[in-house]
């Protein structure tokens, strides 16, 4: 239990960090469209890791891989927290609600491609 959660810790420090550098790196010039897109982002590929680990066989190790990109490094990455403080200004209100929409959207398209779901038949 322990390794789980040292996994899920270091994997959210590793967003958490990539969502900092990206931050700093593109803030001034994204501004506020910066946090949507980094939850979109991050959405579509906590679909992919989600669908991906779907379609393997159960095992410990899959688990753990889970649990440190899905949950730790990806969870780290999306800042719901921070859309929700932008969005409590009424004005910014829409930037919330398209991004969990958008976001959920990505999401699902993380998941059938992560199952592999878009080869031709």
């Amino acid at each position: 239990m322990w390794r789980d959660v040292v996994l899920v810790a270091v994997g959210g420090a590793i967003g958490t960090a990539a969502r900092a550098g990206l931050t700093l790196a593109l803030g001034d010039d994204l501004g506020p469209a910066l946090v949507p897109l980094i939850n979109v982002v991050g959405a579509f590929a906590i679909g992919v890791v989600f669908g991906f680990r779907a379609r393997m066989p159960e095992s410990s190790r899959a688990q753990r891989a889970q649990l440190f990109l899905g949950t730790g490094v990806l969870g780290g990455f999306t800042t719901y927290s921070a859309l929700a403080v932008e969005s409590a200004d009424l004005a910014q209100l829409w930037w919330g609600a398209a991004t969990v929409l958008v976001g959920t959207a990505a999401a699902w398209a993380g998941v059938v491609l992560g199952r592999g779901r878009l080869r031709s038949r």
